[in-house]
């Protein structure tokens, strides 16, 4: 006897699925709840049921992916413990900022997870003031907490505050890279090709290495 199918999950994850891909597109105010209803083929009713209105489902959209990428950076964290555990070792500096900087930039290159999508939106969600984001992304930054003793650690030099505004910068750098990354081949005159997700992500660990250690030294 087969499972039964759950209709109302699978029409949340459609919806979830389809605004995604509509609001990374086009712009918060430029999406309507009908064309998302239309597209996950569910009643026009379905967003309020499911989100309460058209603010709740941006950020619903938000918080799914986040916490997805949220939960690999500390597993990444975690294995690059264990790792150095095992060799006798403090975890390195470049395996803080791989934990932090891989998810993001695997996700631009997958395409057949559909993925890439989320990082789009993300260039979206950090803009659009209707969609009220400041809460939902204070919950979601506090990830970046449990890098910090981490950080201290490895550069005991640093106050809290300067780790904060190391990590500050480095996602800076890290959302530029995810929302404009073609354009090194303009910038550089079509001397620099993107690469592998591995050297992207590579290349993005090794710059935001320097930051901290710079700062390191200048204190």
């Amino acid at each position: 006897m087969k499972p039964k199918k759950n209709i109302r999950g699978d029409a949340k994850e459609r919806i979830l699925d389809v605004s995604e891909k509509l609001f990374a597109e086009g712009s918060y105010a430029s999406v309507s709840v009908r064309t998302v209803t239309t597209e996950a083929k569910v009643n026009l009713s379905a967003v309020n049921y499911y989100f309460g209105s058209k603010q709740g489902l941006f950020q619903a959209v938000y918080v799914r992916r986040a916490k997805q990428m949220n939960h690999e950076r500390l597993c990444l964290l975690a294995k690059a413990e264990e790792q150095s555990r095992a060799e006798g070792r403090d975890v390195t500096l470049k395996e803080i900022l791989g934990a932090i900087l891989t998810p993001p930039i695997f996700w631009l290159y997958d395409q057949e997870m559909g993925l890439s999508g989320y990082i789009r939106f993300l260039a979206r969600a950090y803009l659009e003031e209707a969609s009220d984001m400041n809460h939902v992304l204070r919950q979601e930054v506090d990830v970046f907490d449990r890098f910090v003793p981490y950080l201290q650690k490895i550069n005991p030099g640093l106050s809290v505050e300067d780790i904060y505004w190391d990590i500050h910068f480095t996602m800076g750098t890290m959302h530029h890279t995810i929302n404009h990354l073609d354009r090194i081949s303009l910038l550089s005159h079509k001397a620099c090709k993107v690469g592998t997700r591995e050297q992207t992500r590579d290349r993005l660990v090794n710059f935001c290495a320097k930051g901290f250690a710079g700062q390191a030294n200048a204190g």
